[in-house]
C-alpha cells in the first residue's frame, strides 16, 4: 500500500511538468500565429524633391490700363497694371449669354425656342437709343429665335437685346441677377459683381482681369458661344444684317475677339483669345485688356501681347522613366527605391513653378519589383499630368 502511494506521488510532478510544457507550447503557437497574421507596420517613405524653378518672362504689356494673360487649362498666368474690380462694360454680356444658355441650353446648330418681342422690348430699344448705347432694331410682335438673340448680344453688342433675352429667360431682372450671381460663385468668379442690367451699361457690373480670364475660359467651353463669336456677321429679323464688334483682320497671332466693351467708367475693354500649337499640342491663350481710351487700343495691344507670350509655352518632360521619386524603408530595415514607370510630358508656362507631388500607398506586405505603389503628379497651373510609381527593388 505504501509503495503504491509512493509511485503515484512520483508520477504527479511528471504529469504536471508535461501539462505545463504542453501549455507553454500552446501559448507559443498562439503567439506565433497572431504575430504572423497581425498587420505589419508600414514602410517609411523618403521623398526626393524635384527642382522646377520658374523662369523670368518679359511680355509686351500695354503701356497703360489693366491686363492679364492666361490659357485654357492653365488659369491666369500673369497680370499687369491695377487688378482691383472695376466696371467691365459689355464684357458683362458674356455672363448674360452663359446664364441664358445654362438656363435654356442649346447645342450647336440649334435655333432654340422663339422669343416674341413686346412693347416692353420696344421700350428697351428706345431707352438705349436715347442714351447712346448699342442696339438692334425690334418691333412689337417680332419673332426671333434664341440663337439669333444671342447673335445680336454677342456680335453687335446690342444692349436692348441683352436685357430682353435676360427677361425672357428669367422673368425679371432681379431673377436674372440672382441666377447669374449664383453661377459666378460656381465658376469661382469671386471678384465679379452683377449690376442693374444684363447689358453692362451699369457701372455696377464690375470684375477683375483675373476673373475675366476665367470668364473667357468658360465662354470658350460653350460650343454655341464659341461658334457665334467667330462669326463676322449674321442676319436677324427686322434689323437685317448685323456685324461683329469683335471682328478684325487676322494677324500673325490669329487673335480673335470674345467680347469688346466701352463705357466712360470702364474705358475700352477687350476680352480675346488665340490658338497656339506647341509640338502638336494645342493651347488656347486667353487675354484681357481694359481701361484704355478707344476700342482700337486694346485690340491693337492684344497682338504683341499674345505674340510675346507664345515663346513661354513649352513642352517639358519634368519626370523621366526610371527617375527615383522616393525610397521606402521597412521597420526591419529593408529598403526599396520608387521610380517613375514612364515619362511625364506636359505643356507648361516657363514663368510658373511646376508643382510635383507624390501619392504613395501604405506598404506593409511583400511586393515584387515593378509593383505600383503610387502616382507622380505634376501640375503647371491647372494643367496636370500623371505617371505610375513602381518599386525598383522587391520588398520582402
Amino acid at each position: 500500500m505504501y509503495s503504491m502511494h509512493t509511485r503515484q506521488a512520483r508520477r504527479r510532478p511528471k504529469r504536471f511538468k508535461r501539462r505545463l510544457f504542453s501549455f507553454v507550447i500552446y501559448l507559443a503557437l498562439i503567439g506565433l500565429v497572431f504575430n504572423y497574421l497581425r498587420p505589419l507596420p508600414h514602410a517609411a517613405a523618403s521623398i526626393t524633391p524635384l527642382d522646377n524653378a520658374p523662369q523670368k518672362t518679359a511680355l509686351a504689356w500695354p503701356s497703360y490700363g489693366s491686363a492679364a494673360i492666361g490659357a485654357a487649362g492653365f488659369g491666369v498666368l500673369e497680370t499687369h497694371g491695377p487688378q482691383q474690380p472695376r466696371a467691365m462694360a459689355s464684357l458683362a454680356k458674356v455672363i448674360t449669354a452663359l446664364a441664358v444658355l445654362e438656363k435654356h441650353p442649346l447645342a450647336a446648330g440649334q435655333a432654340g425656342p422663339t422669343l416674341e418681342m413686346s412693347q416692353k422690348d420696344v421700350d428697351l430699344f428706345s431707352h438705349y437709343y436715347k442714351i447712346g448705347g448699342s442696339y438692334v432694331l425690334v418691333e412689337n410682335g417680332e419673332k426671333i429665335s434664341q440663337y439669333q438673340a444671342l447673335q445680336a448680344v454677342l456680335l453687335p453688342s446690342a444692349n436692348n437685346m441683352a436685357d430682353s433675352l435676360a427677361l425672357w429667360a428669367f422673368g425679371s431682372m432681379s431673377a436674372y441677377h440672382e441666377y447669374a450671381s449664383a453661377m459666378l460663385k460656381r465658376l469661382n468668379l469671386t471678384q465679379t459683381t452683377i449690376g442693374d442690367d444684363a447689358s453692362g451699361m451699369s457701372a455696377k457690373n464690375t470684375s477683375t482681369p483675373s476673373d475675366l480670364i476665367a470668364l473667357g475660359t468658360a465662354a470658350l467651353k460653350n460650343e454655341v458661344i464659341h461658334e457665334i463669336i467667330r462669326q463676322p456677321n449674321a442676319t436677324i429679323p427686322v434689323h437685317g444684317i448685323i456685324y461683329s464688334a469683335n471682328a478684325r483682320l487676322a494677324g500673325p497671332s490669329n487673335v480673335f475677339g470674345i467680347k469688346t466693351g466701352l463705357t466712360d467708367e470702364a474705358g475700352a475693354c477687350y476680352l480675346f483669345a488665340a490658338e497656339h500649337t506647341v509640338e502638336s499640342k494645342k493651347v488656347t491663350i486667353i487675354g484681357v485688356i481694359s481701361g484704355m481710351n478707344t476700342i482700337r487700343e486694346p485690340i491693337k495691344a492684344s497682338e504683341p501681347l499674345v505674340e510675346s507670350s507664345k515663346k513661354y509655352f513649352t513642352l517639358r518632360t519634368p519626370v523621366k522613366a526610371g527617375e527615383i521619386f522616393a525610397e521606402l524603408t521597412t521597420p526591419w530595415l529593408t529598403t526599396a527605391k520608387v521610380v517613375a514607370k514612364q515619362d511625364i510630358s506636359l505643356v507648361s508656362w516657363k514663368g510658373s513653378t511646376l508643382q510635383p507631388r507624390v501619392e504613395l500607398a501604405n506598404i506593409n506586405r511583400s511586393l515584387p519589383a515593378g509593383a505600383q505603389v503610387g502616382t507622380a503628379i505634376v501640375q503647371s497651373g491647372d494643367n496636370k499630368a500623371t505617371a505610375p510609381l513602381v518599386l525598383q527593388d522587391p520588398i520582402n
